[in-house]
């Protein structure tokens, strides 16, 4: 007998019989079968209304009495097979009743969907109570568990399919009566129940959603606006749409927003009663969001998204409204800022939107004549103030600092966003943003770090340098910064360390290439580091006077070091070695107990650096800054050579090589000859070769082939320097000397001041040691003594090599003039002046053949014999040869040069021990014991009088009439 042959009209006989058969199984425990009994109960369901509960109150037991063996099959771990018989019956009899009452419902929905939904609903919500707990599935199970134990039951699954298709019948028609009795069914039975509505809502996610929410707002706003009043359904639907939003969150997202778009139009067209629950959305989502943390992310996900400070003022006006809900605008505060700590994203927005509402700037959607705006901006700031002080409060109380505060993670995640708030010029934006960085500070010290660099690069106004010193100066800062460093360094911290940490962080952004440096050129960090040490320098910020800023550059001196020995770029050049002389300036060890000592590698590392930023100022066309340049130049170049005496070796080496020798020395008038190009890359002379030919080489053959150029390349190019004008020669010869000098100068106390710096002669002796070192190209014989004149036929290329260099490098005179004037340095340069003259000897000698010689031949005698008289080597009266001999022949130049000049210093050796240190400190060579003999004055005086006619005033000067006396 099918389920369809059961409705089929009867006769009031067969009717009464039926009733008479059910009431008889049903009532009395008497022998029947069960599925006829069922086919009979469905049988008067249909045709007999009024029978209709005590038919259902059957099926009640039926499927009760299933899902109580079932729960107890499990527990006492039954085997399946047994009592086959009795299993097999109350299923087919469950199927009989799910296969009819699924018919009734798709023949005529209307009349018995509405029934037997409620029906099954009400029984699932008492099966899922009564048997909680039970089958080893304990009440604190998950959702999934319950799901698995519940669907595995025929007797329940049975009931889930016949209230899915319920419902799926009235969703069209009769959806708030389904809806409402899922929610009462829910608040009934909950939590147990709450299966059922995951199953349910997972089949028709988008309507029961909306319908939940609906059903919700509903009930929420016919409570009223008591605010001590339960709303047990409210509960339900929190529920309800926890359960969903795993799998249907996207449609939670889109039906709250659609709810709350909704509640800020005014439609005329609207019902009184949806009308009326406009006022009851805002706070009826409030409330769900206070109770869930998924129903918050999802507002804040889409809602929070389409706010805008032009809808602020609408708010406003619909704020009042709200307040009652909660108890008064306090309560609706206290929520709000509640409601926005807990949310996991959107943190930015929530910030950017109370900042635009509180103080906007430039910002035309909140009009200035708006007469709520000044109420908006109050509230705004309010509310901004209470976030920052709570999760202040939060972050203070918590005994770890590791409180997680889901607003500041959610704003850690977008700091570019926070970190422009910075350099705004609202000191409010400013203000917000240096408190708000300051409480990350607590969970994270590298936030302040990344700030403090980002704001060190950036900053252009004092404002913006203010609000980073506020920035790097808080207690949170230098609470979360020595925390970290008393970990890493056993104790050991300065306050600096954070701000040290910021500057290197800042250095490296600027050599990222990733970086951006439209809005911000390099230099610029470098000018506000400069600035602060001049703030720290007057001692006007009090904040600073502990030496803040001057120790965190101190800690980064070799970073700076080296990007000012690698940058090209002079403006650059120019701010780092401003900051260098600013952080050397501010203070010494000795100075201050608390200052660490820089080390001897790292004060090598910065004379370098210096060096090469003396070249770079000396290539500045800047008249300007090339002068502030090199005076900072001098400046380090002072304080590192005072410091350590290997910087001021190390320095004077280099500024010695590098003005001769390397590329910067054409701008010290280095005579450069035309110079061959040769092609870069390597040529291997076997392909080479084969380029020639592919014939074999035979034996005694003519296989080399000379070139006039490079193969493959064509003829050899020549490139020719151009020489500077002279007037720039001199200015950076000068410079160089002035250069040299600081690197030479003592460091006295108290002579700050002082125009002139006295300069070591230790230091002074090391320039001509170094200039023997670097001119000299053999290291034998470059001691003090002058040999034979036959000894220069053996030293005879080393002396032209001298020679040429002179020649060429006229700088090299300048230097050994600046030797001079320090006696009795220039005695150590004794190799060099021997080898020019052994070369003038020569030279002398050939224009004596020729009769004839040139200017630049006269030139270069006369400074050789200056640089004599100069360093005392020449004494009176040999020392005025440089007036003589341009009135001479040339045999007679070479006659003085041999017996004034050459035995002189051969039978008197040039030595530091002829000088002695007179009462102001200087040494001299006292001039009465030094008159040399007249062996060595002779020749000069018999080739004077041969000239008298030129030289006799200079003959009476130098020779007197009792000097003649005494000699004849």
């Amino acid at each position: 007998m099918s389920g369809t042959s059961v409705i089929k009209s009867v006769s009031t006989q067969d009717l009464m019989s039926d009733l008479r058969a059910f009431v008889a199984g049903a009532t009395r425990p008497v022998k029947s079968n069960p599925l006829e009994l069922a086919r009979t109960a469905l049988s008067i369901l249909k045709t007999l209304p009024a029978a209709r509960d005590a038919v259902l109150e059957y099926f009640c037991t039926l499927f009760d009495s299933a899902v109580c063996k079932y729960v107890t099959q499990i527990e006492s771990d039954m085997c399946m097979n047994s009592n086959t018989s009795l299993l097999v019956h109350e299923d087919a009899t469950i199927a009989e009743i799910h296969v009819v009452l699924c018919n009734f419902v798709s023949s005529n929905p209307k009349a018995w969907a509405p029934i037997i939904s409620t029906w099954s609903l009400e029984l699932l919500g008492e099966l899922s109570s009564r048997y909680a707990g039970r089958a080893h599935v304990p009440l604190s199970a998950g959702l999934n568990e319950t799901l698995q134990l519940w669907m595995s039951c025929r007797a329940t699954r049975t009931l889930i399919d016949i209230t899915t298709q319920c419902l799926s019948c009235l969703m069209h028609s009769d959806t708030e009566t389904c809806i409402s009795a899922l929610l009462d069914t829910s608040v009934a039975h909950s939590p147990h129940f709450d299966w059922v509505v995951a199953h349910v809502g997972s089949c028709f996610p988008h309507t029961v959603i909306t319908r939940v929410l609906s059903c919700g707002l509903k009930d929420f706003n016919q409570r009223g606006t008591d605010p001590n009043t339960k709303t047990p359904k409210l509960n339900s639907v929190v529920g309800i749409l926890g359960h969903l939003a795993a799998s249907h969150f996207a449609d939670i997202r889109s039906a709250l927003l659609e709810l709350f778009q909704w509640s800020l139009k005014t439609d005329s067209h609207e019902v009184d009663g949806d009308d009326d629950e406009r006022p009851a959305t805002v706070p009826f989502l409030l409330q769900l969001a206070s109770l869930s943390k998924t129903l918050l992310r999802a507002l804040t996900t889409d809602v929070l998204q389409t706010l805008n400070p032009s809808m602020l003022p609408q708010l406003a006006v619909l704020a009042p409204g709200w307040c009652e809900y909660f108890g008064g605008g306090e309560a609706l505060e206290d929520l709000i800022v509640h409601l926005a700590l807990g949310c996991e994203q959107g943190g930015t927005q929530i910030l950017k939107l109370l900042l635009d509402a509180a103080s906007p700037m430039d910002n035309s959607e909140l009009s200035s004549s708006s007469p709520i705006n000044n109420s908006v901006k109050y509230i705004s700031r309010e509310i901004l103030e209470l976030l920052l002080q709570e999760i202040d409060h939060l972050l203070r109380s918590s005994l770890t600092g590791n409180c997680s505060i889901s607003l500041l993670s959610s704003i850690k995640q977008e700091m570019m966003v926070i970190q422009p708030l910075l350099l705004s010029r609202d000191p409010l934006r400013v203000q917000t943003a240096v408190r708000l960085l300051g409480l990350l500070g607590y969970q994270s010290a590298a936030v302040l770090v990344s700030s403090a660099a980002f704001l060190m690069q950036r900053a252009t106004t004092d404002d913006h340098l203010a609000a980073l010193v506020r920035l790097v100066t808080g207690g949170v800062f230098n609470s979360m910064i020595t925390s970290q460093s008393e970990q890493e360094n056993g104790g050991c911290f300065h306050r600096s360390s954070g701000l040290a940490q910021a500057f290197e962080q800042a250095i490296r952004n600027n050599l990222s290439p990733e970086d951006d440096i439209s809005d911000h050129p390099p230099e610029l960090l470098w000018h506000n580091v400069a600035r602060l040490l001049k703030w720290e320098k007057s001692k006007k910020a009090p904040i600073l006077r502990g030496g803040l800023v001057s120790r965190a550059v101190r800690s980064n001196l070799y970073e700076a070091s080296s990007l000012l020995c690698n940058v090209t770029d002079a403006n650059l050049a120019h701010a780092i070695a401003a900051v260098l002389d600013l952080t050397m300036e501010s203070g010494q060890p000795e100075d201050d107990d608390t200052l660490t000592p820089i080390s001897v590698q790292l004060t090598l590392h910065m004379a370098k650096a210096v060096v090469a930023y003396f070249f770079l100022c000396i290539s500045e066309r800047d008249q300007m800054a090339k002068l502030r340049g090199v005076c900072i130049c001098c400046n380090l170049l002072f304080r590192l050579s005072s410091h350590s005496t290997a910087a001021r070796a190390l320095a004077l080496r280099e500024l010695l090589e590098g003005s001769l020798f390397h590329s910067h020395s054409h701008m010290f008038g280095t005579k450069h000859p035309s110079q061959i190009r040769a092609p870069e890359e390597d040529t291997k002379l076997l392909h080479e070769n084969h380029k020639q030919g592919t014939n074999v080489m035979m034996a005694q053959r003519h296989s080399s082939v000379f070139h006039a150029g490079v193969i493959g390349h064509g003829p050899r190019k020549t490139v020719t320097h151009k020489s500077l004008e002279p007037e720039n020669v001199m200015q950076s010869t000068q410079l160089l000397i002035d250069a040299i000098k600081a690197c030479c100068s003592i460091d006295i106390p108290n002579h700050e001041h002082s125009l002139v710096q006295p300069l070591s002669l230790d230091a002074i002796t090391t320039v001509s040691l170094l200039l023997v070192e670097l001119i000299s190209p053999d290291v034998m014989y470059n001691g003090l003594p002058w040999p034979e004149e036959e000894f220069c036929k053996v030293t005879v290329e080393r002396d032209l090599h001298i020679r040429r260099l002179f020649d060429d490098l006229p700088l090299i005179w300048h230097l050994m003039s600046l030797v001079a004037t320090h006696r009795p340095a220039l005695c150590y340069c004794s190799v060099l002046l021997r080898g020019l003259t052994a070369t003038l000897l020569a030279q002398w000698g050939s224009a004596a053949q020729r009769a004839q010689h040139n200017d630049k031949l006269f030139a270069i005698t006369t400074q050789l014999l200056e640089l004599m008289a100069l360093g005392q080597l020449l004494p009176p009266p040999l020392s005025s040869l440089r007036d003589v001999i341009p009135y001479l022949k040339p045999q007679e130049v070479v006659q003085l040069l041999r017996d004034c000049v050459w035995n002189y210093l051969r039978d008197h050796v040039p030595s530091p021990a002829l000088f002695a240190r007179d009462e102001n400190g200087l040494m001299w060579r006292d001039a009465t014991l030094a008159r040399p003999g007249p062996q060595y004055t002779d020749t000069l005086r018999c080739t004077m009088q041969n000239n008298i006619q030129h030289l006799g005033k200079l003959y009476g000067q130098l020779f007197p009439p009792d000097s003649d006396t005494h000699t004849e």
